[in-house]
This record gives C-alpha cells, sequence and structure tokens, in this order.
C-alpha cells in the first residue's frame, strides 16, 4: 500500500515536472518572466538591473537601474524639461515595443510639439512603469529612487481596475519570512517561479472568464468582473492609494514639482465603464488627489469616441491598449501637459 502511494506520489511529481519542462520550452513566449523581477525591501519589487529579453512576445531592455527606459542618468542636463512617468503595465507598455509604449510616445509627441512652436527646450520622459505595481509600490519608488532624477513634473498614470490591491503590504509580509531565516522566504517563494503556477493562473481566469460570458447568453462583454467593489470607504486597498497618494503629495510640495494623476480608463467595454463604473470611482478618486493636493486628469472623455470600437485601441481582447490606444494616451496627456505646465495655451501649429 505505502510503495503503491510512493509509486503515485512519484508519477504526479514527474508529470508535473515534465509540465513544467514544456511550459518553459514551448510557452516562454506566453508567460511572464519570473527571473525579470528581484525582491526589494523598500518597493516589494524591482525590474532586474540589466535584464533583456523577451516578455510577453515583446523584446524588453532593462536599464542599468532597474527601468524599461533607455539609460538616463540622475542629473539633469541643461535645457531638458523631465517628464517621470510612473505606473503599472499600462505605463510599461505591455506587449509593446519600447517605442509604442505611451511614455515614450509622450515624448516624441512633446519633443515635435516643441519643435512647431520654437520652445528649446529638449523633452525626456522616463518610463518607471513596471508591470503588477499598485499605487503605493510607486510612491514608495518615488520616495527611494525616483526623486534622484530630478524631474520637472510627475504623472501617476492610475489604473483603477488594480491599483488598489496593495501589493506592497504583501511585498513586506514576504520580507519579514526572510528577516526570519532566507530559507523561508525561498521557500515560500519556489511556487512562484514556476511557469506551471503561471499557466494556472491564466487558465483559470480563462475559464471563469468564458463561464461569464456563457452566463450572458454569449456577450463577450460580460467576461469582465465588477472591481468597483474596492472602492468604499475604510477598504484597506482603498485607503491603501489614499495613503500612497497622500505620501507623494508630501513629498512633491517642499520640491515644488507638481504632480499629476492621470485616470486611466478600462478598455475591456467603454460602454460599461463610462455608464457603470466610472460614475462609482472618478468622484472617490479625484477626492483623493484633490486632498493630496495634487493635479487630476480624467481619461474618460479621451476615449469616449471608441465606445463599441474598443477593438481599434485595445490589444486583442486584453484590456490593455495597443499602440493606437497609447497613441490616444500620450496625445491626451501631452495636451493637459501644454495646457497646464508648459504655457503652450494655442494648439500647435501643425501636427
Amino acid at each position: 500500500m505505502i510503495r503503491n502511494l510512493g509509486l503515485a506520489l512519484l508519477a504526479i511529481l514527474l508529470a508535473l515536472a515534465l509540465c513544467e519542462g514544456l511550459l518553459r520550452l514551448f510557452g516562454a513566449d506566453v508567460l511572464p518572466k519570473p527571473d525579470l523581477y528581484v525582491m526589494d525591501p523598500d518597493v516589494g519589487k524591482r525590474m532586474r538591473p540589466g535584464w533583456e529579453g523577451d516578455e510577453f512576445k515583446a523584446p524588453v531592455k532593462i536599464s542599468s537601474k532597474g527601468l524599461r527606459n533607455p539609460e538616463t542618468p540622475y542629473e539633469k542636463p541643461e535645457g531638458v524639461y523631465r517628464v517621470l512617468a510612473l505606473g503599472d503595465s499600462w505605463t510599461f507598455g505591455f506587449r509593446m515595443n519600447e517605442p509604442d509604449a505611451y511614455p515614450r510616445q509622450l515624448e516624441r509627441i512633446l519633443n515635435e510639439r516643441a519643435s512647431l512652436r520654437g520652445d528649446p527646450r529638449r523633452f525626456e520622459v522616463i518610463n518607471a512603469g513596471v508591470i503588477g505595481y499598485s499605487t503605493d509600490q510607486e510612491a514608495a519608488w518615488l520616495r527611494v529612487e525616483g526623486w534622484k532624477y530630478q524631474p520637472d513634473v510627475v504623472l501617476v498614470n492610475y489604473y483603477p481596475v488594480n491599483d488598489t490591491h496593495n501589493k506592497l503590504a504583501s511585498y513586506k509580509r514576504r520580507l519579514a519570512l526572510r528577516d526570519i531565516h532566507p530559507w523561508l522566504l525561498e521557500l515560500a517563494e519556489a511556487p512562484k517561479r514556476l511557469y506551471l503556477r503561471q499557466f494556472w493562473k491564466g487558465a483559470k481566469r480563462t475559464v471563469q472568464q468564458r463561464f461569464r460570458v456563457a452566463r450572458a447568453g454569449g456577450d463577450p462583454k460580460a467576461g469582465g468582473t465588477d472591481w468597483t467593489r474596492a472602492y468604499r470607504e475604510g477598504g484597506t486597498g482603498w485607503e491603501a492609494v489614499r495613503s500612497a497618494l497622500a505620501e507623494i503629495g508630501r513629498d512633491a510640495r517642499p520640491r515644488q514639482i507638481p504632480v499629476l494623476a492621470v485616470l486611466l480608463p478600462d478598455a475591456q467595454n467603454l460602454e460599461r465603464y463610462s455608464s457603470e463604473y466610472h460614475p462609482k470611482v472618478a468622484p472617490m478618486i479625484a477626492g483623493a488627489v484633490a486632498e493630496a493636493g495634487l493635479d487630476f486628469f480624467d481619461l474618460e472623455p479621451t476615449f469616449a469616441p471608441w465606445k463599441a470600437r474598443e477593438d481599434e485601441v485595445r490589444f486583442g481582447v486584453l484590456r490593455h491598449p495597443n499602440a493606437k490606444g497609447y497613441g490616444v494616451i500620450a496625445g491626451a496627456v501631452a495636451d493637459e501637459l501644454g495646457r497646464r505646465y508648459l504655457g503652450w495655451n494655442e494648439p500647435p501649429k501643425a501636427l
């Protein structure tokens, strides 16, 4: 009996090992790369400096400072106006080549418009987006690293679907295990490095989404979940967002550096976002931004023309934009930066 159980357990382990090997061999292009990230005591995780490879079928190169950005010194050159863009995968440029990511498109637009106006400034937009970051991690990164870049303005790109996830607290708990003994952390983190786990999480989400679609009579737009439940006064995730925004405001004021919070849309279903989700969450987010002393820019009106036309600005069936969608964001943010901070009160002569 014991021998049979042992053989059965061995067979299961061998099957799992085989699946892991096959996924690493054939699924490397569609699954996240666990080795892209390293644990960090301040922000929970950072991208590994110098990492280079493909992430979700897109080429990714990480700078020596841990950003998906060209090598940029902390010291700002003379004549440069520097924009620091904080955010998650929307800022990082999920599944996009780096030139198509929204911060790089924004940089090109600003420099083109400056040239048309005869503005001698050269614009740099630093892409500080990290896949999976929540607002509390962005605030922590800004505190320990971001201000070193001497930005002229900071963009807090807020994605309402999951920026309430309060991931920094989760990472702090993991680091507490390391303080007890490094082996405890290694034991806890080992499963997260498995491609098999990443595959299972993705498959589970897909099955749940298809079940919701089937239950709604085949309507593909019913596959989304109501993520607005996290937006309630006193809720852990929402209070973490408010605290993070307040921290950013406290750090920015003595430096006299403006901060613009950009409310990104839920691109999966723009009609539902505008009619159901946005009226609930936008006033709360705008209120928290105002309490923190930050400026606020809402992209919901910008994306209104693409209601029922999401495929034109969205990457497949995902919530993330495609290159055109990121261009829409970049253009709108460039308009807002010009109006608020750059003295560009008139539209450029030509685009």
